[in-house]
């Protein structure tokens, strides 16, 4: 099978109509929020701007504190700076006012600001009161969101810009783009930025907030990733060089796993506004000092987070495990619960809820598996505050005369949980290993980004084992050579990363076996390597 016939074949198995543009998606320069249907709700932001900007007043942009929230909070607050607005951006402190607007968060933006109009990025659509309060201190408010809808909106908002499409870094890309257009055209160094930087911080927040990298996320993702090796921006300059990844190609794993980690770890263990700092300073010197502080943080969080998670894992495994896991501690750092609830959801195959306790009572964090939609399960119990998320991730708080209550709700509805299933892979095809190859790998990236809603593909191959070495610091990984039982002359190398001991005892010289696994290639002294990355052997 040649490496056009594969790549058909994966084409057609993921029903994808548009060939062409899918391999050729629009460039992101010629979106607008017009084509996403908001046209009345950009008339009101160009009027609300305008009014601001000829009475002098103050505009804030008020994101989130999470690698989506940061990204395109660097991008809107940048570009309404360039085109002459008197314009500051702000970040909630995690700890101290948590995610999204609080009157905490409002009164201290009045205090130090006193804006006329606050803007909000990847947050605000669950923020109904909140707003409220803002609009009765004489503030407008415009939300640009891309979270789930609750019941109740925030209709004291002079415009909600909520597009599930993208990411919060997307919309606020779009938007930026419009209000670039609208108020300065020709503003040259915009332009660059647009085609660039905010195009790469646009792709990074879209990645690390997972979402389905079809249409616009595509456009932005495949793009964007590309932009990061023509950035001019000291900091996303210096955060590659902390990540280990000066000049080289950008994948969805290096922005999901290297940069974002770094990002959020800012705002988990410190405040979120220095990784603002770090995108958009254009003092060099003052960069690497903030992404040399994001590498440590980074560190630090590792550290925290490996040794919660095992303490998580021991308290489980005491009893059976439940279809719904609740997990609480006191002392847990708040800015790590997420990570602990995703490492649970991950090892167990079930939906997980992690709490610590904080001043004003518990915060929560939630994960869950595909087709249960924890956050709706959450706003069921009607019982929580400060409620928002995705169907996969959720965050919400509760008083400490709430908690008692909340795990009782939690139990009476655990028959609404899916029962547990056992761990799925989907393997795209099944071909022989004489098919792998260097032309099939330039081929597969055509179909680049790959990540949620176009995930790596999968192929399924039937292997001789000549030749098997543990590595790894602990020898928890295995590299073996494989070859093709046909063609004995096409032998490739495999890598497995942490099997279980069940599949180690598979994996014998001599034996053969089938193996399932994605394909690349690397250069090691200059010379391209194909490698075999194993995902299971039977």
């Amino acid at each position: 099978m040649t490496p056009d016939q594969i790549i058909a074949q994966l084409l057609s198995k993921r029903k994808i109509e548009n060939v062409a543009l899918f391999l050729k998606p629009p460039h992101p320069l010629t979106f607008s929020l017009l084509s996403l249907g908001f046209e009345k709700e950009l008339n009101i932001l160009f009027q609300k701007l305008q009014s601001c900007k000829d009475k002098n007043e103050t505009v804030v942009v008020y994101t989130d504190y999470d690698a989506d929230g940061i990204t395109g909070g660097s991008i809107l607050w940048e570009t309404l700076h360039a085109v002459g607005f008197k314009v500051f951006p702000y970040v909630p402190h995690r700890q101290s006012e948590g995610y999204g607007f609080s009157v905490k968060g409002i009164d201290a933006v009045i205090e130090k600001y006193h804006p006329k109009l606050i803007i909000s990025v990847d947050h605000g659509i669950s923020a109904r009161e909140q707003v409220k309060y803002a609009s009765d201190k004489g503030i407008s408010v415009i939300i640009t969101d891309h979270h789930t809808k609750p019941k109740l909106l925030p209709t004291s908002a002079k415009a909600i810009i909520h597009c599930p499409l993208v990411s919060g870094s997307g919309l606020a890309y779009i938007t930026a783009l419009d209000i670039w257009h609208h108020f300065d055209a020709h503003n040259e160094t915009l332009k660059q930025l647009f085609t660039t930087d905010f195009l790469a911080l646009a792709s990074l927040g879209t990645i690390a907030d997972l979402v389905p990298l079809t249409g616009y996320s595509r456009s932005i993702a495949k793009y964007g990733l590309r932009a990061f090796s023509k950035a001019t921006k000291p900091g996303i300059k210096e955060l590659l060089a902390v990540s280990g990844l000066s000049h080289m190609e950008i994948s969805t794993y290096h922005a999901g796993f290297a940069l974002a980690p770094r990002i959020n770890a800012v705002g988990r263990l410190s405040h979120a506004i220095e990784a603002v700092r770090m995108l958009c300073t254009k003092d060099a010197v003052k960069a690497k000092l903030l992404a040399q502080e994001a590498q440590a943080h980074n560190t630090t969080r590792q550290k925290m987070v490996d040794f919660a998670v095992e303490e998580a894992f021991i308290a489980i495994e005491k009893t059976a495990v439940p279809k719904l896991i609740l997990q609480k501690k006191e002392n847990w750092n708040e800015g790590i619960i997420g990570l602990i609830s995703s490492k649970i959801t991950e090892r167990y195959q079930r939906p997980s809820i992690v709490m610590t306790k904080t001043e004003e009572g518990w915060k929560g964090s939630a994960r869950s598996v595909k087709g249960f939609d924890i956050t709706a399960f959450l706003r069921s119990l009607k019982l929580l505050k400060h409620i928002g998320g995705h169907p996969q991730a959720g965050g919400f708080s509760l008083t400490d005369d709430q908690l008692d209550e909340f795990e009782k709700q939690i139990n009476l509805h655990m028959k609404e949980v899916p029962e547990p299933k056992e761990w799925e892979l989907y393997v795209d095809m099944d071909i022989s290993l004489s098919c792998v190859s260097e032309k099939l790998v330039d081929a597969l990236q055509e179909l680049t980004p790959f990540g949620i809603g176009n995930p790596t593909p999968v192929f399924q191959s039937s292997i001789k084992v000549l030749f098997v070495k543990s590595m790894g610091k602990k020898q928890e990984h295995l590299k073996f050579v494989g070859q093709d039982p046909v063609e004995r002359t096409k032998q490739l190398e495999c890598v497995y990363f942490s099997p279980s001991d069940e599949q180690k005892k598979l994996i014998k010289i001599g034996s053969t076996i089938s193996i399932a696994y994605t394909v690349d290639s690397q250069y090691w002294q200059g010379k391209r390597q194909l490698k075999c990355f194993i995902k299971v052997v039977a």
